[in-house]
Parts: structure tokens; C-alpha cells; sequence
């Protein structure tokens, strides 16, 4: 009897131990409800090419002071290599193309607000930006410089000569700032434009101007004075530049990611930065030299 008691003890501990055992992991109906709302808010977050097909026009946030990026040409036109780029693909796409010129500082506000379909100011892909933003397939690659009195060319035998010194800067957001700070550098940000910045550095107010290498040779040609040059061993963070759109249009980024590639395989992007840039940017770079944007190599 003790041994048919036991027996049937240990048949009921065996069922009790099943049913309390763990389930099987499936989602229950409020975790499947939430499932379902997130991917229904991605598609319905994921409008922008389709208004841009329905409006036959895609709008574009641009500063249109950024020579040779994006400037206005002597008979006020809007140019530059981010500008002939973005009318070429828009062509491809069978759009037009709205340029809205703004400050460089309001331009990813007015991505995020909703004002602009995308962005082209050779915005560099960071980490940061990633956070908020989709970047089309990079474009452009390049890495910062800067401009000094010819005399003091000597002084700068790399990016790490920049600490202490009084640098100027277009703008305080930009990732120049970032390195002028990571690198202990004196910046101050000019909203003035580049003549006021290159007039100080030769009158010694500032020692020398942070910004892209290929855009200081072309800001240098063109206010032509011999005073100045680009100190050629400083050469800081590495940039990709590419276009840039609001995360969560994924679809408008299959569309650009299409016909970036294509004009990247055909020839376009190159001959465009030969015409903008005096060179074939279009290619990676190698970056064993290049001290990174946090001030270390």
C-alpha cells in the first residue's frame, strides 16, 4: 500500500512540475499588439518618397555659403558640387528639385521639422548624427586642414600643433569645432563669412582656419592673396560625406543609395569633383596618417 501511495506521489509531483514549467516564449496579445503599431508607425513614418513622387519635386536644405560645396556663382546662381550632384540625381529620379538655402546651423532642424525632403552641405557620417539621421551612400571623402600666414607653415608639422592656438571656424556645430575642442585649440566661430576669417588671420587676430583640406585650396583661390597657405601636415579627421535624410524613410534611401551607386559607377561623381573640387574625391582615403576627430591618431 506505502508503495502504491508513493507511486502516485510522485505521478502528481511529475504533473505539478510540468504545468508550472516554463512556456513556450511566444508573444501574448498586448506585446503582439505593440509589435504590430511599431512596424505600422515605420510604414507610415516612411511617406517621404512618396510625396516627393506625388508632388513631382523633392526639397533640399542646403547653405548656399559654402564655397565650393554650395555657393551662389557670379551671376547669383545657386552651384557647387553637393548642388549639381543633387540636380543630377533628381534628373535620374525624374523629379525636380527645390533648393531651401538656410543657415548651416538650421539645416538638420529643418530635416527633422519636416521642412526639407533631405540634405546636402557635405555633412560628414558620424555616430552622432546616426542617432537621428539616414545617410545616403557616402560621396565625398576627404579630412580637415587648415589655413595659416605663410610664415608660420613651418610651425604645423601635425593636427597636434593646433593645441593652444587661436583658430577661427565657420561654425560652432560643426565637427571643426569638435576637433578644435578635443585638440585644445582656441576657436571662435565667425558668422561674417570666410573673408572675414582669412582678413584676421593675416592681421594676426586668429592663427589659423579649421574646415575641410579640398575646401580651403578652393577658399584660398579665390581670394587670391599670397600671404596665406595650407599647412599640408595637418591633416585631422577623416571625413565620409553623403546626403542626409531624417531616419525612417527608408524607402526615399533605397532610392538615393540606387543612383548615388550608379553615379559613382559611371564616372559622374568623379567628374564633378574634378570640376568643384580640383580632384577625384569619389574614393576612400587611407587614413594611417589622419589623427581622428577625438585628437588621437
Amino acid at each position: 500500500m506505502k508503495k502504491i501511495i508513493t507511486l502516485l506521489f510522485i505521478l502528481l509531483m511529475t504533473v505539478v512540475i510540468v504545468a508550472c514549467g516554463p512556456a513556450e516564449e511566444t508573444p501574448n496579445e498586448e506585446e503582439t499588439n505593440d509589435i504590430q503599431t511599431e512596424t505600422e508607425s515605420e510604414e507610415a513614418r516612411d511617406t517621404a518618397w512618396a510625396d516627393i513622387e506625388a508632388a513631382g519635386k523633392m526639397i533640399v536644405g542646403t547653405s548656399g555659403t559654402y564655397n565650393p560645396i554650395t555657393y551662389y556663382d557670379e551671376n547669383n546662381n545657386l552651384t557647387g558640387f553637393d548642388v549639381e550632384l543633387i540636380r543630377e540625381m533628381a534628373n535620374r529620379l525624374g523629379v525636380e528639385v527645390e533648393f531651401n538655402t538656410m543657415s548651416f546651423d538650421g539645416i538638420l532642424p529643418a530635416l527633422r521639422n519636416g521642412q526639407i525632403h533631405i540634405a546636402a552641405n557635405d555633412f560628414a557620417i558620424t555616430e552622432e548624427r546616426k542617432e537621428t539621421f539616414d545617410f545616403v551612400l557616402p560621396h565625398k571623402y576627404s579630412y580637415g586642414s587648415a589655413i595659416v600666414r605663410v610664415e608660420d607653415v613651418d610651425k604645423f608639422e601635425s593636427a597636434h600643433d593646433l593645441e593652444g592656438v587661436k583658430v577661427a571656424l565657420g561654425s560652432l556645430t560643426s565637427n571643426y569645432a569638435v576637433f578644435a575642442d578635443n585638440i585644445g585649440a582656441d576657436g571662435v566661430a565667425y558668422d561674417g563669412g570666410v573673408d572675414a576669417i582669412l582678413r584676421d588671420i593675416i592681421n594676426g587676430n586668429r592663427d589659423a582656419y579649421l574646415n575641410d583640406r579640398l575646401v580651403l585650396h578652393r577658399t584660398l583661390e579665390g581670394f587670391g592673396d599670397d600671404r596665406l597657405a595650407v599647412a599640408e601636415n595637418v591633416k585631422y579627421h577623416a571625413t565620409e560625406s553623403a546626403i542626409i535624410m531624417l531616419k525612417g524613410n527608408l524607402t526615399l534611401k533605397e532610392r538615393l543609395d540606387e543612383v548615388i551607386e550608379e553615379l559613382l559607377e559611371d564616372g559622374t561623381v568623379k567628374e564633378l569633383s574634378e570640376q568643384f573640387l580640383g580632384e577625384d574625391v569619389s574614393q576612400p582615403l587611407d587614413k594611417s596618417e589622419i589623427i581622428g576627430l577625438d585628437g588621437k591618431l
